[in-house]
């Protein structure tokens, strides 16, 4: 008695026929193979894909910069942190070393490149101020971006 099974493409397949050289139980048809989209509609993918993955990187260079600068000050600046918490006011003890920080951001991330969100402001509440923007105090600027 002879089995058989359907196989990818739905022809018939002989899974009694022994394995020979170069033969798969599985074995399918290729499909052609597409033209490139270069071809088809002369789109540069190769670019297209470079500039998704420079402005990635950008933004995950932005936002370890932010990460970094706020772990400084909060390393660093301890003590003072504590008193701009307890004041409600972060910004006004840590003026001079969070207007170096949005500097750096600003010169770095912002005016060249544009479009990159304001990374340093999420990570200060985030972290210095533990997700309350009141305690950055009444004179803190706002977001950059």
């Amino acid at each position: 008695m002879k089995r058989s099974a359907v196989g990818c493409l739905g022809g018939p397949l002989d899974i009694d026929r022994p394995r020979e050289a170069g033969w798969r139980r599985n074995r399918c048809q290729t499909a052609p193979i597409p033209k490139p989209l270069v071809l088809q509609y002369g789109l540069d993918i190769s670019s297209i894909y470079a500039a998704g993955l420079a402005r990635a990187l950008t933004h995950s260079r932005a936002l370890r910069f932010a990460r970094v600068k706020v772990a400084e000050i909060q390393l660093y600046q301890a003590p003072q942190v504590k008193s701009g918490r307890a004041a409600h006011d972060l910004y006004g003890v840590l003026r001079p070393h969070i207007d170096a920080a949005r500097g750096a951001f600003r010169d770095s991330f912002l005016l060249p490149l544009g479009g990159v969100p304001d990374y340093l402001h999420q990570e200060l509440v985030k972290t210095l101020a533990k997700e309350d923007a009141v305690l950055l105090g009444p004179s803190y600027p706002g977001p950059l971006a």
